[in-house]
This record gives structure tokens, C-alpha cells and sequence, in this order.
């Protein structure tokens, strides 16, 4: 990948640019972490604990199977975009 490079603002925030954010699926209400590594700053997506993802692919309770990662990915992107909305 190519760099990108985005401006932190006087209120101390910064965009993120349209091509890492298609790459990385960073949606509105998508958390970031931040890291230091080698004296290096990492920020990336958060992702889920296997805890979670086990918990989301059991079964449900209905007798409906576990829903696949690509149905999951846009349940969570719909429901960020609902809670978040275009700013």
C-alpha cells in the first residue's frame, strides 16, 4: 500500500483517508487502536476477542444456524452506520 498522510486539527483530531478506510472496513463508530511499537505509532481497527466471535457464530436459539462473517461484518456496519450516521 501506498502512504497516506491526514493533519491532526487544533482540536487535536485527524480524518482518516477514503482508501485506508475501504481497505482496513473503518466505518463510522469503528473503534481505533493505538500502539507503540519499536517507537513507532500503530493505530488500527479493533477487532473482537475469539470470545466474541464465538459467541456471535453459536447457533441461535431459534434453530436458525450461525450467521456467516460476511453477514455479521454488515449487521455491525449497518448498525454503525444507524448509530453514527454521515456526518
Amino acid at each position: 500500500m501506498a502512504s497516506a498522510a491526514s493533519r491532526v486539527t487544533a482540536q487535536h483530531q485527524t480524518s482518516i483517508p477514503a482508501d485506508v478506510r475501504r481497505r482496513f472496513g473503518i466505518v463510522p463508530g469503528t473503534e481505533l487502536v493505538w500502539e507503540e511499537r519499536d517507537n513507532e505509532l500503530v493505530v488500527r481497527p479493533k477487532r473482537f476477542t475469539l470470545a466474541d466471535v464465538r459467541a456471535l457464530c453459536a447457533p441461535h436459539r431459534e434453530g436458525r444456524k450461525a450467521p456467516t462473517l460476511r453477514a455479521m461484518r454488515a449487521e455491525r456496519d449497518a448498525a454503525l452506520s444507524a448509530k453514527y450516521g454521515r456526518r
